[in-house]
């Protein structure tokens, strides 16, 4: 077993972590403290999530928690651009990560579910 932090999925967790702290940096202070630090949580989440999922035996609840952090990202981060209050090449970006994310943990979990040969 590799170590997460050595995971290609990881490292899509790492800079995605760094781009939406950057996005939110100049966001207005109320939505900030409201979006920005949820934005930040749940990009924090997937990095523990892709470490808990790849030592767990039962690798299911992991991914799918994961999954659904990427989805909030997500929605946060279009709610974001829809305000204007972020590119939308910054929320395409970070959207090209979140999917890149969300392939790796569906292969992931497809393959967790796959019967042993």
């Amino acid at each position: 077993m590799a170590l997460h932090t050595e995971l290609e999925i990881y490292k899509g967790a790492e800079e995605l972590l760094s781009v939406t702290l950057d996005l939110v940096r100049n966001i207005p202070r109320d939505l900030k403290q409201i979006v920005g630090a949820k934005i930040r949580d749940e990009s924090l989440q997937v990095m523990v999530l892709i470490g808990r999922a790849n030592m767990a035996r039962n690798k299911l609840p992991h991914l799918n928690e994961l999954l659904e952090s990427i989805w909030m990202i997500n929605y946060l981060l279009r709610a974001l651009t829809n305000k204007g209050l972020i590119s939308k090449g910054q929320h395409a970006q970070a959207m090209k990560l979140t999917a890149s994310i969300g392939k790796q943990a569906n292969a992931w979990r497809k393959s967790a579910t796959a019967p042993v040969a």
